[in-house]
């Protein structure tokens, strides 16, 4: 079990020590680019520029497992979910209840739109954007090119339109199990 709370500024040593604790595919799945920690300045603008959350196990408060984050980007109501979840919390369905959370509460933020950017090889967030509903978007609409590609064709935007009736207090469901600890 686990317990989700907004993020604060205190929480980047724990959320270092989880990027300790992941894998370096984990890590450039998440990034696309070789990291192995956030610098404070970082952290500082991911939980200013939008709503981050940390994810602990119930009865370890102390460590993070994983991170969400709803970053608006200021235009059109347009926001980006990204998520990191430790590799020994994953395929639990914990990453799928966190984005589903964080859907559930963009229209509190401002967020119209959200918009995931994954590459097309990163199996666990493409299969969370399809089983939510995403839809892929040419990024020459969010400033990329044609085919909803960047690049090589690697990187991908899913996004969801998020409802005006999405925009009240619920209950999101989803379960997910524990790993070991």
């Amino acid at each position: 079990m686990t317990v989700t709370r907004r993020a604060e500024a205190a929480d980047l040593a724990a959320v270092n020590a989880m990027h300790g604790r992941c894998s370096p595919q984990t890590l450039f799945s998440r990034y696309q680019t070789g990291r192995s920690a956030l610098r404070e300045h970082e952290w500082a603008r991911l939980i200013r520029q939008g709503v981050s959350w940390v994810t602990s196990p119930v009865h370890r408060p102390d460590m993070v497992v994983a991170t969400t984050h709803l970053l608006h980007d200021g235009a059109d109501g347009r926001g980006e979910l990204a998520l990191l979840v430790e590799d020994g919390w994953q395929d639990v369905g914990l990453g799928t209840a966190l984005a589903r959370w964080a859907l559930s509460q963009a229209p509190f933020f401002g967020v119209r739109r959200a918009v995931v950017v994954t590459t097309r090889d990163n199996p666990r967030m493409t299969a969370i954007c399809a089983s939510l509903g995403a839809h892929v978007e040419p990024a020459e609409s969010l400033g990329g090119t044609q085919d909803g590609a960047e690049d090589d064709g690697n990187v991908v935007h899913f996004v969801w339109v998020v409802p005006e009736e999405e925009a009240t207090p619920r209950n999101v469901g989803g379960t997910c199990g524990h790993a070991p600890a």
